[in-house]
């Protein structure tokens, strides 16, 4: 059982959307890991501990396993996977839950009794079973999540057709989804209505358009005007005596009849001032008799009542609206009898005009009888028939105002149909769904179940009182002294102490210590075996002193590749009996602390014939961060893997045993990365020279000018700034001190910020050419121990562009 690769991390701090290059062959049994603050290390540890990054999973990880038994390897994808329960994590995180710092107790996390042989019994049988349905869920689930997605897909599929057909009515668009088709599964139509069901007639009138009520027009009725009767007024005669002057002469007659209605009590005329004589206005009564007057009246009458019909005859046809505001089904016929109104009017009006001509040419001749063309002698105009227009009218507003209640019914109907089609399928879906269901939860209860009881078991052979025995002569081993020590006390927790008095305040470097121990003393509590572990270690030394490191070295040296000392403390010939497996199934060992790096390195390539012989492969790799365009004008670190070397490749290990410090590694690693940037440099390649300024460079020059200027050992910056000064170049000191204002500063490496840095590439030559100008020898020594060649690294870059230049400054 073991971890073959990490194939996929999503979203996880550094990790964004990554996997290894397609070069990267995957990890071994033995897996040394050096990396530098910021590339990884310590979110890549985590996140083989799931319960510590549940948000990393949450987002996607895919992780390559292997396991006893199986030929082919899997892809791990869930936090919850029985594979994590092999996986023992030795980081921060594990430290803290170590610890209460507030009373400086450990918990009893590694106390351990004696072995009670029924319950190792148990505990095997609780493991296989555990494994057994673990190996089940993820069929079960794949099988699950299939049968799950069935029902949904059956409503979806009625969805769609309902919005397709549908979605121009309300309640029928994009919102009427799988679960608004879920809501309707009651209302289903049954099957016995569906073979009569006519869907096509539904559809149409769901898919017809709503058109708004129109106003129908309220008719006045006007009094209908004959021809016969205009022909009789125009073949009237006045019966009095006429006055021949004014009988031949109407325009006269009409001024002179005013006339006499206003000398009616007069003797002289008004306008002459003549004498009227009695003989005179008798002649002119005489003429303006009553039958005169009638037949005035009657004429001003039909010419009033003509006027009245032609104006109404003009605004008939305009208070009937186009027919396009009327439903499709009503247009023909309304159009028909709107146009024949139309044409209607245009006649009857023509001819009442003529009327209106003979009407007044006859008021302006009394005494002319006159009469009409023979074919209007039976002819009668009045407002026309328009009841069938506003009977249309009032059907277009009746199925306006019921259109809504139409479309609904219809949409209802229809729904139900589709639904009632799909109810039965559905069903028998829903129900193999439940099933399916059922198993998974069954299953995950069965799991849940056996992991108590196998925490109960673990738990009850916990006895403090043998590991503390145990872990205060480790402890002073490995700290090199013996004022902290630590005693059994009720509940399985430990009291710790400092010269006998309760030590309340650790430092980090002893809880590290002490939960280091702990972490090594549990391998082999509850039945577990080492060989059937996977155990990741990050930075067991990260805050601890140099002996701490060797002291660190060997206790993981021993207990986890190659034993020294037996179990119990005593030479490996001891006769105790306590023979504890000689290594895990697969062993991961991180750390940023060179000198750890170093030995282990060097342990790995002696590595004892007797582990090879037992399969036990080891490979040597570096997380670097490079630097990477994500999008235009912005780049990331992203983490890489470099491989160092294995047992079955040594084509590194010349390299490795070059690099015999810290020191000669960040001089190999500057000027790697310096030299991959000759000639035309790539914009990652610049991102690479940009990342390494802040820690890998500083990190360097802090060793260098330590040893040249060592009364200003411990401020980097008057050191940097007392070697600027020996710097004659202009450039050279210009770039140095662009590095020292702009990034020597940079104490953390900013891990998600986006990297611009054109000038890298020439302050990294300006460094070098710094470190020549203070020790030549040196320089040169250090270029052929590590075979590289120094015009590469310390002749100075060509001239920047001007823009460059005024980055620089």
């Amino acid at each position: 059982m073991r971890i073959e690769n990490i194939q996929l991390i999503k979203n996880y701090r550094i990790f964004q959307n990554w996997s290894p290059s397609p070069d990267f062959a995957g990890f071994s049994d033995i897996n040394l890991i050096y990396a530098n603050n910021g590339s990884g290390k310590s979110t890549l540890a985590s996140l083989l501990s799931p319960a510590q990054s549940p948000d990393a999973w949450k987002a996607g990880v895919s992780v390559e396993v292997s396991e006893t038994g199986t030929t082919e390897p899997r892809t791990v994808e869930s936090s919850q996977d029985a594979f994590w329960d092999r996986m023992s994590v030795f980081n921060k995180d594990y430290v803290a839950d170590c610890f209460d710092f507030s009373v400086g107790e450990a918990k009893a996390l590694l106390a351990i009794g004696k072995v009670n042989a029924n319950r190792e019994k148990e505990l095997r049988t609780a493991r296989t079973r555990l494994d057994d349905l673990s190996r089940l869920t993820d069929s079960l689930v794949k099988e699950a999540k299939h049968k799950q997605a069935v029902p949904n897909t059956i409503l979806k599929s009625i969805g769609t057709l309902v919005t397709s057909t549908l979605g121009g009515v309300d309640g029928y668009g994009r919102g009427y989804d799988a679960r608004a088709v879920g809501k309707r599964l009651p209302f289903a139509m049954p099957l016995e209505k569906q073979s009569g069901f006519k869907a096509e007639e539904e559809i149409a009138k769901a898919q017809s358009t709503f058109m708004q009520e129109v106003d129908v027009p309220l008719i006045s009725a006007t009094e209908p005007l004959s021809s016969s009767t205009v022909s009789a007024v125009l073949e009237r005669v006045p019966t009095a005596r006429v006055i021949e002057t004014l009988a031949t002469r109407p325009e006269r007659a009409a001024w002179v009849q005013q006339g006499v209605e206003l000398h009616l009590h007069e003797h002289n005329c008004l306008f002459c001032s003549g004498e009227l004589s009695q003989e005179r206005l008798d002649a002119l009564n005489r003429h303006f008799d009553s039958s005169t007057r009638e037949l005035q009246d009657d004429l001003r009458f039909l010419l009033k009542q003509l006027g009245a019909l032609v104006i109404s005859l003009g605004k008939l046809h305009a208070l009937f609206p186009e027919s396009g505001l009327l439903y499709p089904e009503f247009r023909a016929e309304y159009d028909l009898l709107r146009d024949g109104l139309k044409i209607q009017i245009q006649k009857d009006v023509t001819e009442l005009e003529m009327l209106r001509e003979f009407l007044e040419r006859k008021q302006q001749d009394l005494h002319a009888a006159a009469t009409l063309p023979e074919s209007w002698l039976n002819k009668s105009f009045a407002t026309p028939d328009v009841g069938r227009l506003r009977k249309l009218l009032a059907d277009h507003n009746d199925r306006s105002t019921r259109f809504e209640a139409v479309r609904k019914s219809a949409c209802q109907k229809l729904e139900a149909f589709w639904i009632g089609e799909q109810h039965e399928a559905y069903t028998e879906a829903l129900s193999e769904a439940h099933q399916a269901t059922l198993a998974v939860e069954n299953n995950a209860k069965a799991i849940k179940e056996t992991r108590r009881v196998i925490t109960e078991l673990e738990n009850a052979e916990l006895d403090p009182a043998p590991p503390a025995e145990w872990l205060n002569q480790r402890l002073h081993t490995l700290l090199g002294r013996s004022d902290i020590s630590v005693e059994p006390v009720e509940g399985n927790r430990y009291a710790i102490y400092r010269h006998g008095e309760p030590a309340l305040h650790l430092s980090e470097g002893e809880c590290t210590a002490l939960a280091l121990l702990y972490f090594v003393r549990s391998l082999n509590t509850g039945g577990r075996s080492r060989r059937n572990q996977i155990i990741v270690i990050d930075d067991p030394v990260s805050s601890l002193d140099e002996n701490f490191t060797v002291g660190a070295s060997s206790l993981l040296w021993s207990e986890l590749v190659q034993p020294s000392v037996c179990s119990c403390g005593a030479p490996l010939d001891c006769p105790c009996g306590q023979k504890p497996t000689r290594d895990c199934g697969q062993l991961f060992l991180m750390t940023h602390n060179f000198e750890l790096f170093r030995i282990w390195s060097n342990q790995l390539d002696r590595l004892q014939s007797g582990v090879m012989k037992q399969g036990r492969r080891f490979k040597i790799l570096e997380l670097q961060a490079q630097g990477k365009r994500v999008e235009v004008g912005v780049a990331r670190r992203v983490p890489i893997w470099r491989d160092w070397g294995s047992d079955q490749n040594k084509e590194h290990k010349a390299l490795r045993t070059r690099l015999r410090s810290e020191y000669h590694y960040l001089f190999w690693r500057a000027a790697s990365t310096l030299i991959s940037c000759q000639g035309d440099p790539t914009i990652e390649h610049e991102m690479d020279a940009a990342i390494i300024l802040p820690n890998i460079c500083r990190r360097m020059l802090e060793g260098f000018l330590s040893f040249k200027f060592p009364a200003l050992m411990g401020d980097f910056r008057l050191q940097m700034q007392a070697a600027i000064d020996q710097v004659n170049d202009g450039l050279t000191r210009q770039r140095l001190v662009t590095y020292l204002h702009q990034y020597s500063h940079q104490e953390r490496v900013e891990t998600t910020r986006g990297v611009n840095r054109p000038e890298a590439v020439p302050v990294l030559h300006a460094v070098f050419e710094l470190m020549r100008n203070q020790d030549a020898e040196h320089f040169m020594d250090m270029c052929t121990a590590l075979e590289l060649d120094p015009v590469l690294l310390a002749n100075r870059a060509p001239n920047p562009t001007s823009e460059l230049e005024a980055a620089i400054a």
